[in-house]
């Protein structure tokens, strides 16, 4: 970006406005807000499509979190996604990097309650999504 000086200050702001129209069909609606820093630049989803189907916190990390995130580091304007699986909400933030998941003290550690994946580990000899 700009000769490796990184994104403009207005990017992440920019972002958080466009992307409720550009992908809301796919993650479901949501709403322009503040990311947890209290800047602009965040956008918060009602209702996380891949959530509320799934309720598979596999999922939505290797379907949507992590490939948002890196689509958006490849653009130059770094992104966190950080769902929250007991509102099924999910908070954009735009200017704020992803920290990995297992460094991610939100991130859960066993599968969620209700997960339809859940029963198929076992077979498959493994413990988590």
């Amino acid at each position: 970006w700009l000769g490796g000086r990184g994104p403009p200050p207005y990017a992440p702001l920019l972002t958080s406005v466009v992307a409720p129209f550009v992908f809301g069909f796919l993650v479901g609606p949501g709403r322009v807000n503040r990311r947890g820093d209290g800047a602009r630049g965040g956008l918060v989803v009602d209702k996380c499509k891949f959530l509320q189907e799934s309720n598979c916190k596999g999922l939505c990390l290797h379907q949507c979190k992590r490939p948002a995130e890196r689509l958006f580091d490849d653009l130059g304007v770094p992104l966190r996604v950080a769902p929250n699986f007991e509102t099924q909400e999910c908070q954009w933030s735009w200017g704020v990097a992803a920290p990995a998941p297992e460094a991610d003290d939100a991130w859960p550690d066993n599968c969620l309650a209700g997960c339809a994946n859940r029963k198929l580990l076992p077979a498959a000899g493994r413990r988590e999504c």
